[in-house]
């Protein structure tokens, strides 16, 4: 079992009882662990760095902190727990009680349905002295997918998508089961970018390939002037090619209004929750460069849920 797989019933537990994001919290442990793989996380069961005793029990141990916009190296005193059980709730605690000087310190975060407000409200209360750690707490929440195990999390089909018996099958796209139509679905479990959805909460449903690219074939209005060399040059194809694809027998009797078929052939994907346009580029193998030209994005680092972009 992996370090998010043992600590999500945690982070949901928490949840239920003290109204706070397990997105949040699952990426918060990941980033200050290092995946449960620190120093702290394994001697002390020390998920966060909360600083002091737990039940009379400490660990002291060197720390890097950010004191007036430097880091610095420091030796401070950190809570030790039984397990990462009592690590995560401790936190839960913290934020709902907030500190003896200031109880509403953290409330801000308790009840944000919003991953990113959530995040960004953990910055502004002063929890972290990184200037960058809500940013970095947003980015591993899209890039591990963890709004998954949000309550009740939902996701939305844009356009209709073919469901499929199981997690193979749909990346296959073999044995159709259904076909989805757009909407609001409940979030059953994940695999990767395959969602099994249903519209029953709690209940298993269609898996659903998120990563189906839509393939576009392009076409051409003959216009007045218009030769099939002409048209075969702006294409960067052969008049013969014209011709087979089109089945036209003389290349010299074309007419003004005629759909030409180019033979080129575009592929959009949807975007999906979670994504980002670091993931996509690595996904489809091109560059950030590549799709802001294909796609006449003004601004690259900016892309919704619901859009179509060409990735081939």
């Amino acid at each position: 079992m992996n370090f998010i797989e043992t600590i999500v019933p945690f982070a949901q537990k928490i949840a239920k009882q003290y109204h706070i994001l397990p997105s949040l919290v699952i990426a918060q442990a990941m980033h200050e662990s290092n995946h449960g793989k620190s120093k702290l996380a394994i001697e002390g069961k020390n998920l966060f760095g909360i600083k002091g005793e737990y039940n009379g029990q400490s660990v002291k141990m060197l720390t890097k902190e950010f004191i007036d916009g430097q880091m610095v190296t420091t030796e401070a005193v950190f809570r030790k727990y039984p397990s990462w059980e009592e690590s995560i709730e401790d936190l839960a605690k913290l934020y709902k009680n907030g500190v003896s000087w200031d109880r509403n310190k953290y409330l801000a975060i308790i009840e944000e349905k919003d991953y990113k407000k959530a995040a960004e409200q953990v910055q502004l209360s002063g929890y972290a002295t990184d200037p960058d750690y809500s940013k970095k707490i947003i980015r591993t929440i899209e890039t591990y997918q963890l709004l998954q195990y949000d309550t009740n999390p939902k996701y939305h089909l844009s356009t209709d998508k073919k469901g499929y018996v199981t997690v193979e099958e749909a990346k296959k796209e073999i044995r159709e089961k259904s076909l989805l139509k757009a909407g609001s679905y409940y979030i059953f479990k994940n695999v990767g970018e395959i969602l099994n959805l249903s519209k029953v909460e709690g209940m298993p449903g269609a898996w659903v390939n998120l990563n189906q690219l839509e393939e576009v074939a392009f076409s051409y209005t003959v216009k007045s002037g218009d030769t099939l060399s002409k048209i075969a040059a702006m294409h960067d194809t052969s008049i013969s090619s014209l011709q087979k694809i089109n089945h036209i027998p003389n290349p010299h009797l074309i007419t003004i209004g005629q759909i030409i078929k180019t033979g080129e052939k575009h592929y959009y994907y949807t975007v999906q929750q979670g994504d980002t346009v670091t993931t996509i580029v690595k996904r489809f193998k091109l560059t950030a460069q590549q799709l802001q030209e294909w796609n006449h994005l003004k601004d690259i680092n900016v892309i919704s849920v619901g859009q179509k972009l060409r990735v081939k």
